[in-house]
């Protein structure tokens, strides 16, 4: 009897998400209601902040977030190469080619320390907007990146926390909580630690900021009365910035809320198995984990090995395929930002020279499969073919 394959990611759906989406069906109101109002609540008390704004998908919440502040031309935007393109798409839309700070290959994370010497080139004609992203799950040592911008004239922190909804920073505090940054964004995609099938949210503690965000979630309608031109009247509204409808619907907030009451438990799965993926892989030579340091501060999203492909004398496809091939999904996390052809004629032919860090991390990540419903008999099942696809004793 063939195993069953093991994708790198996917979600868990109970029988009490089920229902919650069927009762959710069959009220009057599906989109724009109440159980919306309801999750957001949810979201933003969980994080500890005072706002929580819900959105279609991930990345309009990054839209959002860009446009709530105030993005501009003349701003300029430095965030990490080792993430997704919507990290920085609302700032290209904007006519702006972000900078990029090398990581440091032990986390996935900005190297703070390398950050210093990019915004020493910050100009002042504009605001400076910078976007670390949470990766994996191991949260950005927030505290000390406030710091380090305490320089600058003026800036913005807009946190992506696609990745980390769940984890702590070091004092203890939510990721989310905007203690220390203007927004911060979460994504609710299948491959996230809950899901609303897709979705995403921002929180904030800014009430100016969250009218913005809700402005711009429903094609830039205005229908407070402080902020109309005209004396408001039934029916009456104004548009007051063209954006669009990423709205979110009551039925993904009832999903959202039933998953919600899982979370601690999803978290703590995906820790040991994490713990259990260490125990089988450390020590091993050519293989490269990431630091343990933040494990009970981070809500797993990923977890990635470093291969040393050269010393097992084969490559990543390689690898993909012959795992795939025994029922073992992977992924790349990620491909850095600045090779894809959309950007890379925004940038110098030597860009690569200089991330030696995202270069030597890039050719050697690999994702390997974790979710809640994986086992410890499965994690097992990983190492093992992983190990004899590398040829390792």
């Amino acid at each position: 009897m063939s195993l069953p394959f093991l994708p790198y990611t996917r979600q868990s759906i109970r029988e009490g998400d089920i229902r919650a989406v069927s009762e959710a069906l069959q009220d009057d109101i599906i989109t724009r209601g109440s159980r919306v109002d309801a999750f957001e609540r949810v979201i933003a008390e969980y994080c500890g902040a005072q706002y929580a704004v819900a959105f279609n998908n991930g990345t309009s919440a990054l839209m959002a977030a860009y446009f709530a502040a105030n993005l501009t031309p003349y701003d300029r935007v430095v965030s990490t190469p080792n993430s997704f393109i919507a990290t920085i798409g609302s700032a290209i839309h904007s006519g702006i080619y972000p900078h990029f700070g090398d990581i440091d290959r032990n986390t996935g994370n900005l190297d703070l320390h390398k950050l210093k010497s990019v915004l020493d080139f910050h100009s002042t004609r504009g605001r400076l907007f910078v976007v670390p992203v949470h990766f994996a799950g191991i949260p950005v040592d927030i505290q000390a990146l406030d710091r380090l911008l305490r320089s600058q004239i003026d800036f913005v922190i807009i946190e992506d926390a696609a990745q980390a909804l769940g984890s702590s920073y070091s004092d203890g505090t939510k990721v989310g909580c905007c203690a220390r940054s203007q927004m911060t964004v979460f994504s609710f995609h299948p491959a996230k630690i809950i899901t609303t099938g897709e979705g995403g949210m921002v929180t904030t503690n800014d009430p100016e900021l969250y009218h913005r965000l809700r402005l711009f979630r429903n094609n830039g309608i205005e229908r407070d009365p402080p902020y109309l031109k005209e004396e408001p009247s039934p029916g009456y509204y104004e548009i007051h910035a063209v954006t669009g409808n990423y709205n979110f619907t009551d039925f993904q907030a009832a999903l959202g809320m039933s998953q919600m009451r899982m979370i601690d438990k999803f978290i703590e799965k995906r820790r040991r198995l994490v713990k259990q993926y260490r125990n089988q892989l450390y020590g091993i030579l050519g293989i490269k984990l990431l630091t343990d340091e933040f494990d009970q501060m981070t809500a797993f999203h990923l977890f990635v090995v470093q291969l040393n492909f050269a010393r097992f004398k084969t490559n990543r496809t390689a690898v993909m395929e012959k795992l795939k091939k025994v029922g073992v999904g992977t992924q790349v996390h990620y491909i850095p930002l600045y090779r894809h052809p959309a950007l890379s004629n925004y940038y110098p032919e030597d860009i690569q020279e200089q991330f030696p860090e995202m270069e030597g991390y890039y050719a050697e990540a690999l994702s390997l499969p974790l979710y809640y419903d994986l086992n410890e008999s499965d994690v097992e099942r990983v190492c093992h073919e992983l190990k004899i696809v590398l040829g390792i004793n």
